[in-house]
C-alpha cells in the first residue's frame, strides 16, 4: 500500500513529458520490436526523474523492474552482476542459487523469472559505466531472454556499434530529452501555485524550461514573481546559475578540456580555428572531438555551440570569479572576427564581431536564444503583393501597443522595446502597400515561418536616383533627404546598381511580442554594414535610437522631425560606411571594448615609451610577427628589431611572452 501511495505522489507530480510517456507504452506493447530504450539529454533535464516516472508505470503493468544506478556497483562484470542479484533478492522470494559463478547465477536467474513475468533494467548514467560498455551490450543483454527490457539513459545518445550496426539500431527506441516548451513550464510551475501568466513567462524566458533551472528557481521564493519588489530571485540568479555550472561540468574529465569549455562558452560560436587563435597553440583534433561529444554541445550551422543556459551559467562563473580570463577571451574573439570581417565581408564574421564586443543591449537583441533557425525572408514581387497587401489589412484591424523584453540571463536584465497605441496607428497611416509599389518591390521583405506562414514585414529602402525623390517626399525620411544641397543630392542618385545606402524604414511583426522575429530581423541587418554605402534611420522610440548609438551612428543636425506627432520628436541618424571605411569603423570598436589602451598609457608614462615604440608594443598585444609589424610600418625588419630591444629594456624584460604579462599586470586592481 505505501509504494502504491508512492507511485500515485510521483504521477501527480510528474507533468510535461507527454510525448515521451506515449512512447513508452508504445515500447512497452508485446509486439513491438525494441529491446532497449536509449534516454539522453543534458545535465539537469530529467532523464533520472523520467527513468523513475517510467519505472513506476512498468511497475504498474506488472513488470519487474530494477533500477541500477552507475555509483551503486564496482564497475566490473561481477560487480554488476552482484548488485543485480541484491536488487533481485529485494524484489523476489525465490532467488535461487544455479552456479557458484556469479555472471552464470544472474543469468540464469533472471532467465527464470523471465518465463513467469516481464523484466524491466533501467540504467542511469551509463555514461560513467563506459568500461562496461562493450561487455554490457556483447555479453549482458545479447544473451538475456527475450522478455527482458532494457532502458539505458546517459548525457549522450548510444555511440559506436549501438549506432553502428543495423542489428542494434533495429531493438533500440530513442528518447531525446527537450527543454519545456511554455505549456509544459506553465503546467510545471502552476503544480507549485504559480499561475501568473508574466510570472509564468518571465521564469520560462530565464531558465528557457530547463527543468533542473525551473527547480532550483522555484524553491529561491516560493511567489516567484520577477517583477515583485518583495522578491529576492534576482539576487539568487547568479548562485543558480553558478550551481547549474558544477553539475554541467562533472562529464568534463580533465583540465584542457575544462579549460576548452570555458572558452567555448564565452564564444557564440565556435571551430577548432578560432579556439586556437584565442588560446595562441593549436588545438588538436583529438581534444576538440571531445569538446564536440560533450553533451551540452550542439552542431550549428555555423560551426559548434554551447547550450544556451549552460553558455551563460559559466560566463556568469567567470565574470565573478575570472573577469580576466571572460574579458581576455571576448577581446581575442573580437579581434579575430574583425580580421576575417575584413578579409572575408561575411555576415556572419561581422554579426561574431559585434557579439564579443560584449554590449550587453546588442547582446540581448540581436543574439535572443529564443531565435527560430527554420524563420526565412521572402522577397515581396507581383506575384507575392498580395500577402503584402494581406499583412497590412491584419495590422490595421489588430493594432495595438508593443511591449517586448529582451532578456539578457548572464546580467540578468531586460530590455524592453515599447511603442504606444498610437504610434503603431500612426505608423499604419504613414506607410502602407502603396508606398512599396512606389519605391519598387524589392525594398520589402515577408518574415515567414517554416509553415509559410507571415510574421513580419522589413521595408529598407535603397537609395539610388529611382529612389532619391521619393524619399524626399514622404513623411520620416523627407526630414533628411529634402534638405540634400546639389552636390549632395548627386552623390545619391547614383545608379540602381551600386546604390549609395540604405534607409532603413520600418521593421514590424503580426505579433509585436514576438521576441524571436525581431531577433531575426535585427539580425539580418548585419549585412547593410558590409554594403560601403550610407545607412540612415529616423525614430522616435527611445529603444532604437539606444540601439543607433550603440552601434556608431551619428546624430544628424537640423533632420529632426514631427511626422509621429508633435508630442513624438524623431531624431535621424546616419552611418556612413562609403568607400574603404569598413575597417576604421570597426577598429574603433576594437579599441572601444581592449583595455590595453588604458595600460598602454601607464607604460607609456612609466617607461617614457615613444610614439613610435607605444604603436610597435600595441601590434605586438595584436600577436604580429617582426615581419608584419615592419611591413605595416612600413620599415625594415632590422629596424622592428631594434625598437623592441629597446622596449624591453626600458620596461625591465627579456621577451615578448614577459611584456605582454607586465602589460596585463599593470591591468590588475
Amino acid at each position: 500500500m505505501k509504494v502504491k501511495k508512492n507511485q500515485e505522489l510521483d504521477t501527480n507530480i510528474f507533468v510535461g513529458r507527454h510525448r515521451e510517456i506515449e512512447g513508452f507504452k508504445q515500447f512497452l506493447q508485446p509486439d513491438n520490436h525494441a529491446k532497449i530504450l536509449n534516454i539522453y539529454g543534458s545535465g539537469g533535464i530529467g532523464k533520472s526523474y523520467l527513468l523513475s516516472k517510467l519505472t513506476s508505470m512498468a511497475e504498474g503493468e506488472g513488470i519487474l523492474t530494477l533500477t541500477i544506478h552507475s555509483e551503486d556497483f564496482i564497475h566490473t562484470p561481477k560487480g554488476f552482476a552482484t548488485y543485480l542479484l541484491t536488487l533481485l533478492d529485494m524484489k523476489i522470494d525465490n532467488v535461487q542459487t544455479y552456479s557458484a559463478n556469479i555472471l552464470q547465477n544472474c543469468q540464469q536467474n533472471l532467465s527464470s523469472i523471465s518465463t513467469k513475468q516481464r523484466i524491466f533494467i533501467a540504467l542511469d548514467d551509463y555514461e560513467k559505466m563506459d568500461e562496461l560498455d562493450s561487455w554490457f551490450r556483447h555479453v549482458f543483454i545479447r544473451h538475456s531472454p527475450q522478455h527482458i527490457l532494457f532502458a539505458i539513459a546517459g548525457r549522450e545518445e548510444l555511440k559506436g556499434e549501438w549506432k553502428e550496426s543495423p542489428a542494434w539500431r533495429k531493438v533500440i527506441q530513442k528518447i531525446e530529452l527537450q527543454d519545456f516548451d511554455l505549456n509544459q513550464t506553465s503546467s510545471y510551475l502552476t503544480y507549485f501555485g504559480i499561475t501568473d501568466k508574466e510570472s509564468i513567462y518571465s521564469l520560462w524566458q530565464f531558465t528557457e524550461g530547463h527543468p533542473l533551472t525551473l527547480s532550483l528557481a522555484t524553491i529561491t521564493n516560493t511567489k516567484l514573481n520577477l517583477y515583485n519588489k518583495d522578491i529576492q530571485i534576482e539576487e539568487n540568479i547568479p548562485k543558480i546559475l553558478m550551481g547549474l555550472t558544477k553539475i554541467w561540468l562533472e562529464e568534463v574529465s580533465n583540465e584542457k578540456l575544462q579549460q576548452l569549455v570555458k572558452v567555448a562558452a564565452v564564444l557564440h560560436r565556435f571551430d577548432q580555428e578560432i579556439l586556437s587563435y584565442i588560446l595562441k597553440e593549436d588545438i588538436s583534433l583529438g581534444i576538440f572531438n571531445q569538446l564536440t561529444n560533450l553533451s551540452f554541445v550542439k552542431s550549428t550551422r555555423n560551426g559548434w555551440a554551447v547550450h544556451d543556459l549552460i553558455r551563460d551559467s559559466i560566463q556568469t562563473e567567470l565574470k565573478h570569479h575570472d573577469p580576466d580570463l571572460y574579458d581576455f577571451i571576448n577581446s581575442r574573439s573580437a579581434e579575430y572576427y574583425y580580421q576575417r570581417t575584413i578579409v572575408t565581408r561575411s555576415e556572419h564574421d561581422i554579426a561574431q564581431f559585434f557579439y564579443h564586443l560584449d554590449v550587453d543591449i546588442i547582446q540581448s537583441t540581436f543574439f535572443t536564444d529564443s531565435i527560430d533557425t527554420s524563420m526565412y525572408f521572402e522577397q515581396v514581387a507581383a506575384y507575392n503583393s498580395h500577402e503584402l497587401e494581406e499583412f497590412f489589412t491584419n495590422r490595421k484591424h489588430n493594432i495595438s501597443e508593443s511591449d517586448t523584453g529582451f532578456y539578457n540571463r548572464g546580467i540578468n536584465k531586460s530590455y524592453r522595446f515599447t511603442a504606444s497605441l498610437n504610434h503603431n496607428k500612426k505608423e499604419l497611416e504613414l506607410i502602407n502597400a502603396d508606398y512599396i509599389k512606389k519605391m519598387g518591390y524589392d525594398v520589402a521583405r515577408l518574415l515567414k515561418d517554416e509553415n509559410g506562414e507571415i510574421l513580419g514585414l522589413s521595408v529598407i529602402v535603397p537609395i539610388n536616383k529611382n529612389t532619391l525623390e521619393h524619399l524626399a517626399k514622404e513623411p520620416v525620411s523627407r526630414a533628411f533627404f529634402s534638405r540634400l544641397n546639389e552636390n549632395e543630392k548627386k552623390a545619391y542618385a547614383v545608379s540602381t546598381e551600386l546604390n549609395a545606402g540604405w534607409f532603413i524604414r520600418l521593421l514590424d511583426y503580426t505579433d509585436t511580442s514576438n521576441i524571436s522575429a525581431r531577433s531575426f530581423s535585427l539580425y539580418n541587418l548585419f549585412p547593410l554594414l558590409l554594403t560601403g554605402g550610407k545607412i540612415i534611420l529616423s525614430t522616435p522610440l527611445p529603444f532604437f535610437q539606444e540601439l543607433c548609438k550603440n552601434f556608431g551612428f551619428q546624430e544628424v543636425p537640423h533632420a529632426k522631425h514631427f511626422d509621429y506627432g508633435e508630442n513624438n520628436p524623431s531624431t535621424t541618424y546616419l552611418l556612413d560606411l562609403s568607400g574603404p571605411r569598413l575597417a576604421i569603423y570597426l577598429k574603433q570598436f576594437l579599441k572601444k571594448s581592449s583595455k590595453k589602451d588604458n595600460q598602454l598609457d601607464v607604460l607609456i608614462d612609466e617607461y617614457n615609451l615613444t610614439a613610435r615604440e607605444t604603436e610597435i608594443v600595441n601590434l605586438i598585444l595584436e600577436d604580429k610577427r617582426n615581419a608584419e609589424i615592419a611591413k605595416e610600418l612600413f620599415v625594415a625588419e632590422v629596424t622592428i628589431k631594434k625598437h623592441i630591444s629597446r622596449i624591453l629594456s626600458k620596461v625591465g624584460v627579456k621577451n615578448r611572452t614577459q611584456l605582454i604579462k607586465r602589460i596585463l599586470e599593470h591591468n590588475r586592481p
